[in-house]
């Protein structure tokens, strides 16, 4: 009993100062100092859960164990002596940061695609993801979709003096304001260069935020509403994996290490870059992802907007969840849209889009005028796709800002 105690303490407790240090004499906080933690026996009581005579009997044999007369010559105690205290000891992150450093080093130094090594270090940190919960009991990968609480997703895109492409978005806002084909999807956070996924937010704000338009532009915003269930990883959880376990059992060390270092990654896939750091930096996150979309079998990751106070509000869809279902429109259909109208005070804003029948036929169909009409029939001919539909677009939510001006929260710092 007495060892099993013993290895216990020297994982999980910290025998800590029996006098004030320096700096507590420096700054005053010698008077009235008190020794932190409490007395070893009774340490090694509530660890165990033990009447105060077992606790005794074990802290005598430790007590004789460690007796030295040499540390007691000069002036230390004995590690578990009389007057020895301990206090629970923070468990670290064992060996999960030095496998993380190891991976990131790796993917930007080594091996990009092909790596074995950071498979198996991320089957380590990742393993058993599903079963997780919090210290409040809440999973960690969660179900979106129907009957849940995230149940809409909006997505925004930017027009920089594009009116052109915002006419032919509005067109099919479906294709052109939801997920980007292949050979438009630009590398972010969560995916590499060409492999199509869908960002979004749970309100209109953040996803508007999430795109960072430039004052004069126009962004195109609506909702999707996700059809069928989706697992995601809830990183903003991550920070808080329960641990429970005996410390008496070795393998709560590693639940404790794992849960600590699981905290730090949720912040570290979740922190702002900057632009120029954007390649090499986003290499880790593109790399979990695709993990976790692979060989973990989850269908995306909910995590905090660095454009909107930290708030759990972005969602990423990965490839195989981030189709949005087709509008199938019949044969010699005609979609036209325009994008402002004139009159004797001028050209204003006004959005509107027809879908015009086979056959009808194609006149001033605003009443106004009709300049801007093209009726073009927006074809778009891309190879077969096998995926499942998981998003709806909700036409009603359809949008343009113009971005007048763009506000900016600060913390200023004085130069003395």
């Amino acid at each position: 009993m007495g060892d099993i105690v013993e290895r216990a303490f020297e994982d999980h407790y910290v025998r800590t100062a029996h006098e004030p240090c320096d700096l507590d004499f420096v700054t005053g906080n010698a008077q009235g100092w008190e020794r932190e933690g409490e007395p070893a026996k009774w340490a090694i009581l509530n660890a165990a859960n033990v009447s105060e005579e077992a606790a005794e009997d074990i802290h005598s044999m430790l007590t004789d164990r460690h007796a030295d007369s040499e540390l007691f010559k000069m002036g230390d105690e004995c590690p578990f002596g009389e007057d020895s205290h301990y206090a629970e000891k923070d468990a670290g992150n064992g060996d999960f940061l030095m496998l993380w450093t190891n991976f990131v080093q790796g993917l930007k130094e080594q091996s990009r695609f092909f790596s074995p090594s950071a498979k198996s270090i991320l089957d380590q940190i990742f393993a058993g993801i599903s079963d997780l919960r919090t210290t409040q009991n809440e999973p960690v990968v969660v179900t979106a979709g129907p009957g849940t609480e995230t149940l809409d997703l909006y997505r925004a895109r930017v027009f920089a003096d594009e009116d052109d492409k915002l006419e032919e978005a509005l067109k099919a806002p479906w294709k052109l304001l939801g997920t980007p084909s292949a050979d438009a999807a630009k590398a972010g956070r969560m995916n590499a260069l060409g492999i199509a996924v869908f960002y979004g937010a749970r309100d209109a704000e953040t996803a508007l935020k999430e795109v960072r338009p430039p004052v004069g532009s126009k962004v195109g915003l609506a909702a999707f509403r996700i059809i069928r269930p989706l697992r995601l990883l809830d990183l903003p959880a991550l920070r808080s994996v329960a641990a429970d376990g005996s410390i008496f059992d070795p393998a709560t060390l590693l639940k404790m290490q794992r849960s600590n270092f699981l905290e730090e990654l949720s912040q570290f896939m979740s922190r702002a870059v900057m632009p120029l750091k954007e390649v090499s930096e986003y290499l880790p996150t593109q790399a979990v992802a695709d993990y976790l979309a692979n060989e973990a079998g989850l269908d995306g990751i909910i995590y905090p907007s660095v454009q909107n106070e930290q708030k759990p509000t972005n969602v990423v869809l990965f490839h195989y969840a981030a189709r949005v279902e087709e509008v199938i429109l019949p044969n010699g259909t005609t979609v036209a849209a325009h994008l402002a109208r004139e009159d004797s005070d001028g050209m204003w804003s006004d959005y509107r889009v027809w879908k015009l029948p086979p056959d009808t036929p194609q006149g001033d169909t605003s009443g106004t005028v009709s300049h801007s009409m093209k009726g073009l029939l927006h074809t778009l001919d891309e190879a077969a796709d096998f995926r499942d539909p998981s998003l709806r677009i909700i036409f009603k939510t359809i949008e343009v800002r113009h971005i007048n001006a763009v506000n900016f929260k600060v913390l200023s710092h004085k130069v003395t």
